[in-house]
């Protein structure tokens, strides 16, 4: 059973994720502008509003808390809680019109993770998990799904192209063709559809801290299981620092759990 005090704090981070979709449903699917930023990847004027919105209620809600941000990067690093959010998880998405994107929310207290958020905007959906009191896909209970073999399972990714300019080429190739299906149903979506019994693996061969925060915790609760692709199972240390470079440090596997050490070892090659 979840703390009396983790429930308190997913209430307030559920409501942060409500108050995200409101914004970024303002413009979705309308002439706005886009920005590309030096990495290439585009940010809109939904990305920047939506954490703005999200870090004004924290500093009222929360206001001891730290809070690490796609858009607005680190604030109070030494917190012993920590906020993280991806504002627009999936902006490549969201700009051409698909409605595959969401809002990543994550709390961790020092290296422990207290609650999770996926919000799919567009969909008006989400699935979320607290510590020790379960996942839940729109109030009811989520759960991964119980396929133990490969050749049943449904495996997803972001872009082939990256797998393979990340040096995964020929691990993926093999572990999407060991799969009864595969899709590129990628970014934070791929990681709902785990979480909800929908599909079997996931998989990011680059990723940044905000970009799978949430996943360690909503798999745990699912049933499931989240890795790097190396291994690791933790994004922050005993004293709340994150355990690689923010920006593009990590890499993300999530699976049912089953499949998780067949993935990894496939993937390797």
């Amino acid at each position: 059973m979840a703390a009396p005090e983790y429930q308190e704090l997913l209430k307030i981070a559920l409501k942060t994720a409500e108050l995200a979709q409101e914004n970024i449903l303002k413009y979705f699917q309308t002439d706005i502008g886009v920005e590309w930023k030096a990495d290439k990847t585009p940010v809109t004027i939904a990305d920047k509003s939506t954490e703005e919105i999200a870090r004004n209620f924290w500093s009222k809600e929360t206001p001891d808390f730290g809070v690490i941000g796609e858009e607005f990067g680190i604030e109070s690093p030494n917190a012993e809680y920590q906020w993280v959010i991806d504002p627009i998880d999936g902006t490549k998405s969201f700009v051409h019109g698909v409605p595959l994107f969401g809002t990543l929310i994550a709390l961790y207290k020092r290296n422990i993770p207290v609650c999770s958020v996926i919000r799919i905007p567009a969909m008006n959906t989400a699935v979320w998990a607290v510590n020790g009191g379960g996942a839940f896909l729109d109030g009811r209970p989520a759960h991964c799904s119980k396929v133990a073999q490969m050749n049943d399972a449904l495996v997803l990714s972001g872009t082939v192209n990256t797998m393979e300019t990340k040096g995964f080429g020929e691990g993926f190739t093999k572990l999407r063709k060991s799969a009864r299906l595969y899709r590129g149903w990628g970014d934070c979506y791929g990681y709902y559809l785990v979480a909800a019994g929908r599909a079997e693996v996931m998989l990011d061969p680059v990723v940044s801290l905000w970009d799978i925060a949430p996943f360690p915790l909503l798999m745990q609760e699912a049933g499931g299981k989240f890795s790097t692709i190396d291994g690791k199972t933790e994004l922050f240390d005993a004293n709340g620092q994150p355990t690689a470079p923010i920006y593009e440090g990590f890499t993300s596997i999530a699976s049912n759990g089953l499949l998780h050490d067949e993935s990894l070892s496939l993937l390797k090659g």
